[in-house]
């Protein structure tokens, strides 16, 4: 599901995406999937990791998820990523998903990501 976002700018240490929430994106509610979401966040910023000088994908130690509001389906969202801080074992980074058209918040992940030595 993710292969239906389309990337948008990558520079050292952020990445903007976009996606327009289709059907199969959606729960019950007919609204952009909690999953889905989460996956995003994960997706996003392990890609934001890639785009910095040590180009190293990590794994995942912690990822939190804030839901704000909603995103229907013919909406597209921006994803936006950005590494807070890499240090020589772990890194952070925040992403923010957000309505294209309005800016309102849809979600706002944090991801904590070891990356070893």
């Amino acid at each position: 599901l993710v292969t239906q976002m389309k990337l948008l700018s990558a520079t050292p240490g952020k990445v903007v995406c976009e996606m327009k929430v289709e059907e199969e994106h959606t729960n019950r509610g007919g609204t952009l999937h909690g999953g889905l979401t989460a996956t995003l966040v994960d997706v996003v910023s392990t890609t934001a990791l890639l785009y910095t000088e040590r180009a190293m994908p990590g794994v995942s130690v912690d990822m939190n998820i804030t839901y704000t509001s909603a995103a229907k389906i013919g909406e597209e969202i921006l994803i936006t990523a950005q590494i807070l801080k890499q240090g020589r074992n772990i890194a952070f980074a925040t992403v923010d998903l957000t309505n294209k058209a309005t800016g309102k918040l849809i979600a706002q992940g944090r991801h904590t990501k070891y990356l070893g030595n």
